[in-house]
């Protein structure tokens, strides 16, 4: 009896899938900052007018949804690790130069080019997610999806109490160093371009 009893769901022990969450997080705070927080920024820092500020919003999103569309064609002619890397690094100057701009066009600019950078970047962690050797893609999907989304739910708290002491333009440079971290990790994101019919499943 005790042989047919159901095991108990586990977490993996392997810490490479939860690297990966981490790298999810990393790249949604910053998605969830310019979403949550640009175009206050952008009035009460900038001294921008309230439709001028809410350009920074449309134009973040509208730059992030174009990349998207050409994703996975860059994605299959550079593979995932060079795409994270150079994605990486686009959204960290995007994220810098809004943080340094002292004119709020120069500012909604940035942000446009940080949505081309930060486009890609999540969709490249879930792909490596969903096929981590050793996972189901559910289980390796779950974690790191769990993960990278309390960096949605989280970051706008944590970074209205910064924001009370410091502003929010050094909030968006931090943030472009955050970006960097995730340039040095982009070999985690490696099995990304493995096909799924070609690896192990636990």
């Amino acid at each position: 009896a005790t042989a047919d009893a159901p095991r108990k769901p586990s977490l993996p022990r392997d810490p490479a899938i939860y690297l990966v969450g981490v790298i999810a997080l990393l790249c949604m705070v910053p998605e969830g900052a310019v979403l949550d927080w640009a175009a206050l920024y952008l009035q009460k820092e900038r001294g921008a007018g309230v439709g001028a500020a809410g350009f920074a919003f449309a134009v973040f999103s509208a730059t992030m949804a174009l990349m998207r569309f050409a994703g996975d064609g860059i994605r299959h002619r550079w593979g995932a690790v060079a795409t994270m890397r150079v994605s990486s690094l686009v959204a960290a100057a995007g994220m810098l130069g809004a943080g340094l701009s002292p004119w709020p066009w120069l500012a909604i600019a940035a942000f446009g080019l940080a949505g081309l950078g930060i486009a890609n970047v999540v969709p490249i962690a879930f792909s490596a997610a969903g096929n981590h050797p050793g996972l189901s893609s559910g289980t390796g999907m779950s974690i790191v999806t769990t993960m990278g989304y309390s960096g949605i739910l989280i970051a706008p708290s944590a970074i209205g109490f910064m924001a009370e002491m410091v502003g929010l333009a050094p909030i968006f440079v931090f943030l472009s160093g955050v970006l960097v971290v995730v340039f040095l990790s982009a070999g985690m994101v490696r099995n990304a371009d493995i096909r799924r019919d070609h690896r192990p499943v636990a």
